[in-house]
């Protein structure tokens, strides 16, 4: 029996994925190239283009991934805060944060991939963003089971939640956060405790 090519038993996929979210941290993704990334993976040009029909393809690939690892993450948090709607909101925020901080030009790519082509109706119905922000609607919906933001719409308030955390990790990823010489930890918790501040202390009826 033949035995397989080096590109066969190779998780070119995979592999590629994961090594250009590597080669991302220190080059924009426009500088990348796909022979860099099939160096990085061990395997000839071709058979990376088998995978990915060119550069976009592959980064779109990588912008799925940072999504899914991010809806990972905050499934991890829902499962540990099971029972507590205020704490998986808390909880939930402060992993967004961490993730933004600790993947930095992942989540960057995350929000300005290149466009999917010819692609018909919403884009974002079809980005895997929406699994997330689907997550954090429920966990809106939990806080107000609690009687916490009564009447609001809870698709609303989850998009105001999320605009609101992805502005902070924009803003400190750009070195726009403000003056005072808070430790970037502090000042992740800080948003997300001031946000759960006004939820807590405007959200009931009688609050």
């Amino acid at each position: 029996m033949a035995r397989p090519r080096k590109d066969q038993a190779i998780d070119i996929p995979g592999r590629a994925v994961v090594e250009t979210i590597r080669l991302l941290e220190d080059r924009d993704p426009m500088a990348l190239t796909m022979a860099e990334v099939a160096a990085a993976i061990g395997c000839s040009a071709p058979a990376l283009y088998n995978h990915f029909r060119n550069r976009d393809a592959l980064l779109r690939a990588v912008h799925d991934e940072g999504f899914r690892r991010l809806y990972e993450t905050k499934l991890a948090v829902a499962a540990r805060t099971a029972g507590d709607a205020v704490a998986r909101l808390r909880e939930g925020g402060l992993a967004y944060l961490a993730f933004a901080a600790e993947y930095p030009a992942l989540y960057r790519l995350m929000f300005a991939p290149p466009p999917l082509p010819d692609l018909a109706g919403d884009p974002f119905a079809a980005d895997p963003g929406m699994t997330s922000l689907t997550l954090l609607r429920g966990a809106v919906e939990a806080v107000q089971a609690e009687g916490l933001l009564p009447g609001r719409d809870p698709g609303l308030v989850a998009f105001t939640l999320w605009s609101a955390v992805h502005g902070a990790a924009s803003l400190i990823a750009a070195g726009r956060a403000p003056a005072g010489g808070a430790a970037e930890a502090t000042l992740r918790t800080g948003v997300v405790d001031t946000i759960m501040g006004l939820i807590l202390g405007a959200g009931r009826p009688d609050g």
